[in-house]
């Protein structure tokens, strides 16, 4: 029986370290979730998408207008027009990029949620039945505690009781003996033959 409690026990440690492992887990992931959540609540996320094919044509179009520059001799207003076209064309490149770089956070940050969420289910998966198994551990292990006590008290009481029924026959066999002195002395006073056997049990000599 103790060694059922023992192993019953010894099984317990293990669930419970594993337990504080897991929720240890779910815990961090948690607080990792509250960040992503947060940094998705201050994104400024736009409501168009970019077209990766106008970005690489306006790259393309800077350099273009950029070798022009330095590789050609240019009247004023045509360089003039040249700086201006780089401007605009600049500007929306680095709108674009800038796009660009807000949506491929927000969905880098999404897929982060997602796979938080997603370990986050697995994780409950493995602690829901660990949980279980617990309780029900727990329960066997007060059930059979109980049972072991009352099984050390039924065998004290038999243990008391045996004792008891000794005592009272040492008791009555005290009695029993006084009775055949007393009767052995009545008849030494009258002056009646006694044996040799009953002088014995008078003076309590091992026969």
């Amino acid at each position: 029986m103790s060694d059922s409690i023992d192993s019953m026990k010894n099984r317990l440690k293990e669930i419970n370290q594993e337990l504080d492992k897991l929720i240890q887990e779910v815990n961090d992931l948690k607080v990792q979730r509250e960040q992503v959540l947060y940094e998705l609540s201050k994104l400024k996320v736009p409501k168009f998408r970019v077209n990766e094919d106008e970005i690489k044509k306006l790259e393309e179009l800077l350099k273009r207008l950029d070798d022009e520059v330095q590789t050609r001799v240019l009247k004023p207003d045509e360089e003039r027009r040249i700086f201006e076209r780089i401007k605009e064309t600049e500007k929306r490149l680095s709108m674009l990029r800038s796009v660009k770089s807000s949506l491929d956070k927000n969905n880098e940050l999404r897929n982060r949620l997602d796979e938080i969420k997603k370990r986050l289910r697995e994780l409950h998966e493995v602690i829901e039945p660990l949980l279980k198994e617990k309780e029900k551990l727990k329960n066997e292990i007060q059930k059979q505690i109980i049972i072991e006590k009352l099984r050390k008290y039924k065998a004290l009481e038999r243990e008391k009781q045996k004792e008891k029924g000794y005592n009272i026959n040492l008791k009555f066999e005290k009695i029993n003996k006084s009775e055949v002195k007393e009767s052995i002395k009545r008849k030494l006073e009258k002056g009646e033959p006694v044996s040799l056997e009953e002088l014995k049990v008078l003076y309590d000599e091992k026969q």
